[in-house]
């Protein structure tokens, strides 16, 4: 069946040095450095380039390892829009703000990550596991989520000083990922009571909750936003994908389901992706997906005249790629595109099995 498709899946590196399962990986969008984390309580950093200046192929390489000093797992990381900065999401219920002191100011250079990470600021109040930490497009305000069932909004100030804006008790259950809008201030979260709750800032109160999303009949795990911003897809345990539009300035519907998995979508990544047949007209990217079921799919979304009503636009999918047992027998927890320019085929994984494993999808 895979072989029928009009791309595939090639692992371009297998990145070990993890003693334990590996959670989460965030590209840096400033510099070429990847970075991951595991419930070895340890992030690690690479660096990629091409093999040769003869060779369109990269070549991975360990920078460095940050011992975080977590007591617990870290469960996700976020680089800030800037790449200067990483945060860390833990099971002991702390989120650490890491940089380098005095690190060069050249984003285009790796080798100012070799310096030494140091955690700059630490973040308490959650109750219990942190699950997920996302940066605002600014840079300037920093989202957290816990099974204790909050949500925590940040904000960013000089000298790595933090600040609390709000606490968010929305969900009823466990909130597993938060998520923000592309180039708004608009934030999303997605929780095991099988909802996905969006807030904004209303500036004379305080962040509030202005839509729940329901339809999932699951827990839902995971949260991507477009890149432009106009719609919104869900991972869930009831082994579908939704896709929400954005219909009104503070309203959002679900316009499409994809089914293509067979056990808990755990993490989907939506990226830019490159037109195959070399023309964009009406694409919204590419979405990876993957989960319990090792499987990790690359689906196509279109945008066009809806069939029944040419007037009124319509969203189509077709998986464009597919590769099963991505880390042979184990679950992936994590797939993420990188977002730098020139780098919109490659995506890496995080598994059960200890390992990062990056991939780039190409013409069949």
């Amino acid at each position: 069946m895979d072989q029928d498709l009009p791309a595939k899946i090639e692992q371009i590196a297998q990145l070990e040095g993890h003693d334990d399962r590996a959670w989460h990986v965030a590209w840096n969008p400033a510099r070429p450095i990847l970075a991951s984390c595991s419930a070895d309580k340890n992030v690690r950093l690479y660096n990629y380039s091409p093999s040769s200046p003869e060779d369109s192929s990269l070549s991975f390489s360990h920078i460095t390892t940050i011992p975080t000093g977590h007591a617990k797992t870290v469960r996700a990381i976020a680089w800030s829009p800037s790449g200067k900065t990483l945060a860390t999401a833990s099971f002991d219920s702390n989120i650490g703000i890491w940089a380098q002191e005095g690190a060069e100011e050249d984003e285009g250079d790796a080798s100012a990550a070799t310096g030494e990470w140091e955690c700059m600021s630490l973040l308490e109040g959650h109750e219990t596991e942190c699950k997920s930490v996302a940066y605002s497009s600014s840079g300037n305000l920093l989202a957290s989520c816990s099974r204790d069932k909050t949500v925590w909004i940040w904000e960013a100030h000089p000298d790595y000083d933090f600040e609390c804006m709000g606490v968010l008790m929305e969900h009823s259950q466990d909130v597993k990922c938060v998520a923000w809008h592309p180039t708004e201030e608009i934030l999303a979260s997605a929780s095991y009571d099988d909802t996905i709750k969006l807030y904004i800032d209303d500036p004379q109160e305080d962040w509030f909750c202005f839509q729940t999303l329901t339809g999932h009949d699951s827990t839902v795990w995971t949260l991507a936003f477009s890149p432009d911003g106009r719609y919104l897809a869900s991972g869930s345990d009831d082994c579908t994908i939704r896709i929400w539009e954005r219909v009104q300035e503070h309203k959002w519907e679900c316009v499409d389901v994809l089914e293509g998995h067979e056990r808990s979508v755990y993490s989907i990544s939506w990226g830019k992706g490159k037109g195959l047949d070399g023309s964009d007209a009406g694409s919204l990217g590419w979405l990876a997906s993957t989960g319990g079921d090792g499987i990790i799919n690359v689906w196509e979304l279109m945008v066009g005249p809806n069939p029944k009503d040419p007037s009124k636009k319509s969203i189509t999918h077709k998986v464009i790629a597919r590769i099963s047992q991505a880390h042979d027998v184990h679950d992936v927890n994590c797939v993420v595109w990188c977002p730098r320019k020139g780098f919109e085929d490659l995506f890496a994984t995080a598994g059960d099995d200890g390992l990062v494993r990056v991939w780039k999808v190409v013409p069949s």
